[in-house]
């Protein structure tokens, strides 16, 4: 993610495209390969530095987080002002504490959050993040990080509002 590139890595659910949150570079760079302006998908390195991003951590927030974290579900809840507003959508954030030691490890490095979205661009299938996709896509790429597999299906995503806990994708 130096120099405003990007990071291939694969998650607990699909391969991924990942840039640093409060790089001005690097989110360019992901709006680019995306071919999107955002929001995108936050990854932390905790459950910790997760909830500190939270406008306030409801009992519903902090229990599903709990039992959710590390895992394959992205909790959507309204957000801390202060990250760039392509991570924002109507002032709350996607955010996940990956079922992937490696995306956590990443994330660490990385200051505790990874800006992320799956290694696809419009009208493409989602691609592994191997040498082959790096090399098509250099310009964008800086380099690539290989995991095992994910389960190859998209994380269930809940809205948490208050006490409120609403499925938004199964």
């Amino acid at each position: 993610m130096l120099r405003g590139k990007l990071i291939a890595h694969q998650t607990g659910t699909l391969p991924g495209v990942a840039a640093a949150p409060l790089a001005t570079a690097s989110i360019a760079s992901l709006q680019r390969f995306k071919q999107r302006l955002g929001p995108f998908l936050l990854l932390a390195d905790s459950t910790r530095t997760a909830l500190a991003l939270a406008r306030f951590v409801s009992p519903t927030l902090r229990k599903t987080a709990k039992t959710s974290w590390p895992g394959n579900i992205t909790l959507v809840f309204p957000a801390r002002p202060g990250l760039p507003s392509d991570c924002y959508r109507k002032s709350e954030l996607a955010v996940r504490v990956d079922a992937s030691a490696a995306v956590r490890r990443l994330a660490g490095a990385c200051g505790g959050l990874l800006l992320s979205s799956s290694l696809n661009r419009k009208g493409e299938s989602t691609a592994l993040p191997g040498l082959a996709h790096q090399m098509r896509h250099h310009r964008h790429m800086q380099g690539r990080i290989t995991a095992p597999p994910g389960c190859g299906k998209a994380s269930v995503m809940m809205r948490i509002w208050r006490n409120d806990c609403t499925s938004i994708r199964q």
